[in-house]
């Protein structure tokens, strides 16, 4: 009975949150722009514009206003939750707009890595990362040679904490 209860015990799943650093900037940037469309919008609401009018003004103003609002709410309480199973790991982007959780198998991932992205080559060139913090760090499953980033700029010590809990859990 004990064994049968200690087994079971082993299958609750381990929940990792990773708060995203706020740029302050973004942040003060991205709240006058909200603040900015939402008057813009309230004073097309108010004027009483005919109806043709009115959706072609409010409709590019609200467009916006959704994009920032996007970018807002992932800078200021964006949260990665990692939550870690005997057999799989699902990744979900709190205050993220238009994501959903995304499940990886432990049988489909071949390894679990840290990547430093300070310096990152696509097909169309180089990009460069700079940092203050360090923070240019992440956690990439390999699937069958296919990088997926699932923790995006953490610092190393970070990302190294989070595959290693990744690792000791899997493996």
């Amino acid at each position: 009975m004990k064994e049968n209860l200690h087994n079971n015990l082993s299958f609750v799943p381990t929940i990792i949150r990773i708060k995203n650093k706020t740029n302050w900037l973004v942040a003060f940037i991205t709240s006058v722009g909200l603040l900015i469309l939402f008057c813009i919008i309230l004073i097309i609401i108010f004027t009483g514009l005919q109806s043709a009018s009115f959706i072609t003004l409010t409709l590019p103003f609200g467009a916006f206003f959704i994009l920032i609002l996007y970018i807002w709410l992932w800078n200021n309480f964006g949260k990665t939750v990692l939550t870690i199973d005997h057999g799989s790991l699902t990744v979900q982007y709190k205050n993220k707009l238009f994501t959903s959780p995304k499940t990886y198998l432990k049988e489909e991932t071949d390894r679990i890595e840290t990547k430093n992205f300070e310096v990152e080559k696509h097909q169309l060139g180089v990009r460069y990362h700079f940092s203050l913090s360090g923070s240019t760090y992440s956690v990439i499953l390999i699937q069958k040679d296919t990088e997926i980033r699932i923790v995006d700029w953490v610092t190393k010590d970070k990302a190294d904490e989070i595959a290693g809990e990744l690792k000791r859990m899997w493996y």
